[in-house]
């Protein structure tokens, strides 16, 4: 990608969703420009917009990164990865660990299974996991949602669905395709974003030859983590945070154009006074990056339960959304 286009992807990163117009503002050139270029790393693949539904709302408590350490070629590892439940990220990376994942499992105890089936691997020779206390940053993991009365019906459902395949479907289209007004439709959707329930971003596709690197980022800190964490949501290439238990205090991923961006990242890192140590290491090939999940439980789960009375009939434009308690399994 060229300078330009590696600002633009940040752009989105920010905001997935921003109008032609806006992101030539941001940028200063013109809408045609952009256009081009949102257009070309869309058809070619380099990067994707997607929704994503929280994990909380999918019955997804449990999230957790996982560094691997093995023996020999790495792709029987990474084939029964992908072959397990949980991962939606797989990436081969540099240092001690040989692979990291991040898994999304409904329970400690699924969680722990699935470790176990890492574990059990003959290539495997160690397996380090790092629980999620809480996620502070990620593209497709907002503030919690609060899961008491949340309420969302079948054209909720049908409307993630088609923001999962393309994250940038203009509010006519999504309209027309589900049966609402635009004004309805955009309503719903801005709804669910709100609440956290789906968020959109964009995803990049890192190759062998692109000049943009990823690198993960473990850092122990003198027990306040506040000061890291401030300093990490202002950098602009941060794609993930989160607070840990286990080996670090906190664990990022910072997506860089260059190493000396990278030295620079570090460096500022390392001179705050609370943080004691960091760790890092490159993502040299990102194998999966899918946050998009099926939601054909959630489907099931709504179709399930009471019929809403009174509003809602045939016809109706927006339908009354049936409610979903949180303690309603999903999966």
């Amino acid at each position: 990608m060229s300078d330009f286009e590696e600002r633009l992807v940040r752009q989105l990163q920010n905001d997935a969703r921003a109008s032609f117009s806006e992101l030539a503002k941001q940028l200063g050139t013109s809408r045609a420009t952009v256009a081009n270029h949102v257009n070309g790393l869309l058809d070619s693949g380099q990067l994707r917009i997607v929704a994503a539904v929280h994990p909380r709302v999918l019955g997804l408590n449990s999230l957790a990164h996982v560094a691997v350490t093995s023996s020999g070629d790495l792709e029987p590892i990474i084939e029964a990865m992908e072959a397990m439940q949980g991962p939606v990220f797989i990436s081969q990376t540099t240092g001690k660990y040989n692979l990291v994942a991040e898994l999304r499992m409904p329970s400690m105890e699924s969680m722990y299974e699935q470790i176990e089936l890492l574990r059990a691997h003959p290539q495997v020779s160690d397996v380090n996991v790092l629980v999620y206390e809480k996620v502070i940053r990620s593209f497709f993991l907002g503030a919690e949602p609060q899961l008491p009365g949340l309420e969302f019906d079948e054209t909720d459902l049908r409307l993630m669905n088609l923001l999962q395949r393309d994250g940038r479907r203009s509010f006519a289209d999504l309209a027309a395709e589900v049966g609402l007004s635009v004004s309805a439709c955009r309503t719903r959707i801005l709804r669910l974003i709100e609440s956290n329930v789906m968020q959109i971003g964009a995803i990049r596709r890192r190759t062998q030859t692109s000049q943009a690197m990823a690198f993960g980022l473990g850092i122990t800190t003198s027990g306040v983590v506040a000061e890291a964490v401030t300093h990490l949501e202002k950098l602009p290439g941060v794609e993930f945070i989160a607070k840990c238990i286990g080996r670090y205090n906190l664990i990022a991923t910072v997506g860089v154009a260059s190493l000396g961006e990278y030295n620079a990242v570090i460096a500022e890192l390392r001179r705050l006074p609370s943080v004691t140590a960091v760790e890092t290491w490159l993502h040299a090939e990102i194998v999966r990056e899918r946050y998009e999940q099926s939601l054909d439980a959630l489907v099931a789960a709504i179709a399930s339960g009471p019929a809403p009375g009174g509003a809602g009939g045939a016809g109706s434009e927006s339908p009354s959304p049936r409610p979903m308690a949180a303690s309603q399994s999903v999966l």
